[in-house]
């Protein structure tokens, strides 16, 4: 994933898979995104209020990771790298 990507991904009301290579997760079938480092693929167990959030519990089915790549990371309002890993 890009950081263009990640951004789009943030943008409210945008179609956010418009231009996205993916393919279907093995067992949801949900949407995998095409040079992800690693994913996950899970049904809901359980949905909790968590402010003015919802905290999603999810059963994990599958995943994988590339054997190679970097992660994207956003923290405090910024994108990083993982240094000495």
């Amino acid at each position: 994933m890009t950081e263009g990507m990640c951004r789009a991904f943030a943008v409210s009301g945008a179609d956010k898979c418009a231009g996205v290579a993916y393919d279907a997760a093995p067992v949801s079938g949900a949407p995998r995104l095409a040079g992800a480092v690693a994913w996950i693929d899970c049904a809901v167990h359980a949905v909790h209020t968590g402010g003015d959030h919802l905290v999603a519990v999810g059963r994990v089915d599958a995943l994988g990771a590339a054997e190679h790549g970097e992660p994207l990371l956003f923290h405090r309002g910024r994108f990083a790298r993982l240094d000495g890993v």
